[in-house]
């Protein structure tokens, strides 16, 4: 089997890839490296600004009496405290305070008709008229006259 030229440009070709994939990783995994044509800036340095220092709170320490002489001060007796009692309550409750409306009221109206014939004599009728909005009773008196036809 005969080498060509372009056989030997492929092999070439796969060994220029190889190195230039080993650079960048080389790079990539530090990136300080010298290899590196574009190295990265150099941060500064970190401050160390103090702060407080956390303490532990503690309780003062307690402070009990103790008499100069021995026997000046009696230990009392223990007292007994009484026991609860029930305490009565009662919960508010709603009061109604009343509002005044007005109420519908049925006013009869009287009617008077006098019809005339011989004896012109009136006629009284009562007609209820529908509920108003009043709270006063109120009459109202209607006088209506009807004509017989023919007569004068």
């Amino acid at each position: 089997m005969k080498l060509t030229l372009w056989d030997i440009l492929a092999i070439m070709t796969l060994l220029a890839l190889l190195f230039m994939g080993i650079i960048f990783l080389q790079i990539f995994v530090d990136p300080f490296s010298t290899i590196n044509p574009f190295p990265p800036s150099t941060l500064p340095p970190t401050l160390m600004i103090p702060s407080a220092t956390p303490t532990l709170r503690s309780l003062p320490p307690t402070w009990t009496h103790t008499p100069q002489q021995p026997g000046l001060f009696a230990t009392l007796r223990p007292t007994s405290t009484l026991l609860p009692t029930a305490t009565g309550f009662r919960l508010p409750t709603f009061t109604h305070t009343p509002t005044p409306t007005s109420t519908p009221t049925n006013t009869p109206t009287i009617t008077n008709t006098a019809t005339i014939t011989n004896t012109p004599k009136p006629t009284r009728t009562r007609t209820p008229v529908p509920p108003t909005p009043d709270l006063t009773e109120t009459e109202s008196i209607a006088l209506t006259q009807t004509a017989e036809a023919g007569s004068p």
